[in-house]
């Protein structure tokens, strides 16, 4: 068996390294076949190894993962009612004692897929300023939108269109009116950049959708009392970062899980490792944090910054 590369999925991109991430997850967890997941060190590119497959056998798979969701539901081998239907108010964003109910039902029903999804999206370890359960920090909701639509629009957009699949993982494709849920920095056009004067979101939808599908390999918890997500970490000064690896051994997908949570992450700066993450075959770690937009007030876009971290005495103990 030899390795499959993925072109198009760059990691230094937050976008590219978590669509790696969902391709090999819906791969692992929804076909016949076990892949393991690198990065190149030398194009910071993803490749799938330990699959006898080529470019067009998984974008087949992937289409067929797609095509075997319910009409009327938005995640592969989950009720369709999950998460719930609807526009805000999110009905996943619940108080404490409702959400408590809410997760015994949903693990019930679903099973252990669906309380994965559930952990990852939302956590009652924390709240927001309403009392509700918090979200996680990959998500920037924006107007209406809910988990439920946050997973409906990408997912219908390859439905309608399963090519945009082989785009994803080997020539992006911008599509105007696709917000790219806000993953990628480059899905922003302003009025000076857009062709007809007008400002824009122009996003990659096969992309997108493949990224959302990475989310149940994350947790969504609590620092004192502060919203975690795995890979996001807080800092004294300026906004939460999403810290990242790349890693050039292929690995499965719970060693990948317990790779994105290791000590070695912790408060890792941006560029080259230590010397202990290169031990885990880490080449290379990579920040990116929510540029805020003047007039909008959701969380922001999601950009790779290469800024060094504060000194470790500026830390509070």
């Amino acid at each position: 068996m030899t390795s499959l590369p993925l072109p198009a999925l760059h990691g230094e991109s937050p976008l590219g390294f978590l669509a790696a991430l969902g391709t090999a997850r819906l791969m692992t967890e929804h076909t016949a076949h076990r892949p393991t997941l690198a990065w190149s060190p030398e194009t910071g590119t993803a490749a799938l190894h330990n699959v006898d497959l080529t470019l067009e056998d998984v974008v087949s798979e992937l289409i067929g993962i797609v095509a075997a969701i319910p009409e009327d539901g938005v995640l592969p081998g989950l009720p369709s009612d999950f998460p719930p239907p609807g526009e805000a108010p999110d009905k996943l964003r619940l108080p404490r004692p409702d959400f408590s109910r809410f997760a015994e039902a949903v693990a019930r029903d679903g099973g252990r897929a669906a309380e994965r999804w559930l952990s990852s999206l939302v956590t009652d370890l924390s709240v927001d300023d309403k009392g509700r359960v918090d979200i996680t920090l990959f998500a920037a909701p924006s107007g209406k939108q809910s988990m439920r639509t946050m997973l409906d629009k990408p997912l219908g957009l390859v439905r309608r269109n399963p090519e945009l699949l082989r785009e994803a993982l080997t020539s992006w494709r911008r599509y105007p009116g696709v917000s790219g849920e806000y993953l990628d920095h480059r899905v922003l056009y302003d009025a000076t950049d857009s062709p007809n004067g007008k400002p824009a979101e122009r996003g990659v939808p096969g992309a997108t959708w493949l990224a959302l599908m990475a989310y149940p390999l994350m947790v969504s918890a609590a620092e004192n009392g502060d919203i975690r997500t795995t890979c996001w970490q807080a800092f004294p000064r300026g906004p939460k970062r999403l810290i990242y690896p790349l890693w050039s051994a292929p690995l499965e997908l719970d060693a990948v899980r317990a790779l994105l949570s290791h000590p070695v992450m912790k408060r890792a700066e941006p560029g080259d490792p230590p010397e202990l993450a290169r031990l885990l075959s880490i080449f290379r770690i990579v920040h990116a944090s929510r540029r805020r937009l003047a007039g909008r007030t959701f969380a922001g876009v999601l950009a790779p910054n290469d800024q060094p971290l504060e000194p470790e005495e500026a830390l509070p103990r």
